[in-house]
C-alpha cells in the first residue's frame, strides 16, 4: 500500500507543480558598445520575461509581430526604466528605446538604447529592471563584438562599472566570469527539466512499463542521445522549428505513450524507436528553452552554455529517474499493479497530455 500511495503522491506533485512553477526565472542579455561619440546598450529578453513587467491584460498578448506592435507603447515606456547610467556628477537621461524582434524571432525581443555625446570615462551602470524580474533572473553582460560574457548580474548584484575604453579591459576580467556563466547554465538546465513537467511526464510514462534495470538504462540513454542531438543542432542553427509546432507535438507524444501503456501494459518491441523519435522533438523543446535564455549568442559562444545547459538537463533527468525507478519497482511488487495502478497512471498521463495539447493548440 505504501508503494501505491508513493506513486500517486509523486504524480500529484507533478500536476500540482505545473501550476506552482509556471514561470522560469530566465536569463536575459545586455550587449554594451561604446566609442568617442556614443554608448549603446542592446538588451535581449525572452518574450515571457519581458511581458511579465506589463499588466496581466497586456502580458497575455501572443508573441508574434502583431503582438509586439500592439505592445510597443507599453514596452517602450517600461524600457525607459531598464537602466540608469552615471558618468560624471549626474545620471544620464535615458534616450527613447528602440524595439525589434530578436534572433529567436517571436520568442525574443531586442531593445536598444543609445546615448550620444557621452564623455569617454568610467561609467557606473545600474539595471533596475532586474529588481522587477522573477527571483533568480540573471542578465549576461557582453562588450562590443566579443561574445564571451564579462559579468552575470541579478537583482542583488545589478551594478556594473564600465571602463573608459572597452578595448583596454584585461583578458583576465573577461575570462573569469565565463566559468560562473557555465555553472549558471548547468543550474538553468537542472531548473528547466525539473520545472518541465511535460518532459517529466513523458519520462515517467516511459519508465512505468520498464521492468528491468537494463531496460531503464536503454530507454533513458536513447532519450538522452535523441534530445541532445536536436538541442545541439538547434543551438547552432542547423534546425529551426517553431515552438507552435514543437510544443503541441511534445503534448502529443505524452498522449501517445500514455495510451500505448494503457492498451499494451508493457514495453513494446518498437518502444526504443518511439523514444528516439519523440526524444528528437523534446530536444527542440529544450532548445527553445535555451534560446530564450541565451539571446543574441552565435557561433562558438554557444558551446559553453550549450554544454552546461545540456549537462544540467541530464543531471536533473538522472535525479528524477533515480526517484521514479525505486517507486515504480516498489509498486510493481503489488499484485494489482498491472491491473489497476499502471492503467490509472497511464490514463492520468494521457489526460495531462490532452490538457497540454489543448492549451498549446
Amino acid at each position: 500500500m505504501a508503494g501505491l500511495r508513493s506513486v500517486f503522491a509523486l504524480l500529484a506533485g507533478i500536476f500540482i507543480g505545473t501550476a506552482t512553477f509556471a514561470h522560469d526565472p530566465g536569463l536575459s542579455s545586455a550587449r554594451i558598445s561604446r566609442n568617442d561619440q556614443e554608448l549603446k546598450i542592446e538588451f535581449a529578453f525572452a518574450w515571457s520575461d519581458l511581458t511579465s513587467l506589463l499588466p496581466p491584460t497586456e502580458s497575455s498578448t501572443r508573441p508574434d509581430a502583431d503582438g509586439l506592435q500592439s505592445l510597443a507603447p507599453a514596452l517602450v515606456g517600461a524600457a525607459g526604466g531598464f537602466v540608469q547610467i552615471s558618468s560624471g556628477p549626474t545620471p544620464l537621461k535615458n534616450p527613447l528605446p528602440i524595439l525589434a524582434p530578436g534572433l529567436a524571432g517571436a520568442t525574443e525581443v531586442m531593445i536598444s538604447l543609445t546615448w550620444r555625446e557621452i564623455r569617454n570615462e568610467r561609467a557606473v551602470i545600474d539595471f533596475p529592471v532586474l529588481a522587477k524580474m522573477p527571483f533568480g533572473h540573471r542578465m549576461m553582460i557582453t562588450l562590443g563584438s566579443d561574445a564571451e560574457p564579462v559579468a552575470l548580474l541579478d537583482a542583488r548584484h545589478r551594478n556594473w562599472v564600465l571602463p573608459a575604453t572597452i578595448e583596454k579591459i584585461p583578458a583576465a576580467a573577461v575570462a573569469a566570469p565565463a566559468s560562473v556563466s557555465m555553472a549558471a547554465f548547468v543550474q538553468l538546465g537542472v531548473e528547466h527539466i525539473l520545472t518541465g513537467f511535460d518532459h517529466l511526464c513523458f519520462l515517467f510514462a516511459l519508465l512505468l512499463v520498464t521492468a528491468r534495470t537494463r531496460e531503464v538504462l536503454t530507454v533513458v540513454t536513447t532519450f538522452t542521445v535523441a534530445h541532445s542531438l536536436t538541442l545541439a543542432a538547434a543551438a547552432f542553427g542547423a534546425v529551426s522549428l517553431s515552438s507552435r509546432i514543437v510544443e503541441p507535438l511534445i503534448a502529443a507524444s505524452i498522449i501517445y505513450v500514455g495510451l500505448e501503456n494503457l492498451i499494451l501494459r508493457r514495453q513494446p518491441r518498437y518502444r526504443l524507436a518511439v523514444v528516439f523519435g519523440f526524444g528528437l522533438i523534446h530536444g527542440l523543446g529544450f532548445a527553445s528553452g535555451l534560446a530564450e535564455r541565451l539571446p543574441g549568442a552565435t557561433g562558438f559562444a554557444v558551446v559553453p552554455p550549450l554544454l552546461g545547459f545540456n549537462a544540467g538537463v541530464e543531471f536533473g533527468q538522472l535525479a528524477v529517474a533515480v526517484c521514479f525507478v525505486p517507486l515504480i519497482a516498489l509498486a510493481r511488487g503489488r499484485p494489482d499493479f498491472s491491473m489497476r495502478l499502471q492503467p490509472v497512471c497511464s490514463l492520468l498521463i494521457a489526460g495531462a497530455g490532452v490538457v497540454w495539447l489543448v492549451q498549446r493548440v
